[in-house]
């Protein structure tokens, strides 16, 4: 009986959890701004779906300890692919909720918007690589 009130609290704070999020991202536009940011309006249907299949794929996978055997390039390479993920998350999130351009005029770098998002990007995906071909054995 334990287990399986535990599962049930279990499984209703991930839905909890999960409808946060899908409100979050929906409400402040974070995909069709990701899509302006990286001007691939076209792909927006691959964009919804990746997300919506990727977070129950990995939360299963977490939930019974699945791993794949492979070369450490391909840990490297799943850090690239979430660290570009995160780091455009982050500009679009920046951008939608005006922290970037109230920032750029408080210290005159409107002209270096580009650069700036650029820079927030590439430390994410950097950080992503060290994470998964450093950090994590």
């Amino acid at each position: 009986m334990y287990k399986l009130v535990a599962g049930l609290i279990g499984f209703s704070e991930g839905i909890v959890v999960g409808s946060a999020i899908v409100a979050f991202i929906t409400l402040l536009d974070i995909i069709p701004r990701l899509t302006q940011l990286t001007e691939t309006e076209g792909c927006i249907k691959i964009y919804e779906r990746t997300m919506m299949l990727s977070a129950p794929l990995i939360s299963l996978a977490g939930f019974f300890d699945f791993y794949i055997l492979g070369p450490k390039f391909m840990a490297g390479l799943a850090g690239l692919f979430m660290g570009v993920f995160v780091g455009l998350t982050a500009a679009a999130l920046a951008e939608v909720t005006n922290v970037m351009p109230v920032a750029a005029s408080r210290f005159q770098l409107e002209d270096h918007m580009g650069f700036i998002l650029a820079a927030i990007v590439c430390g994410k995906v950097f950080g992503s690589l060290i994470y998964w071909m450093v950090l994590n054995h």
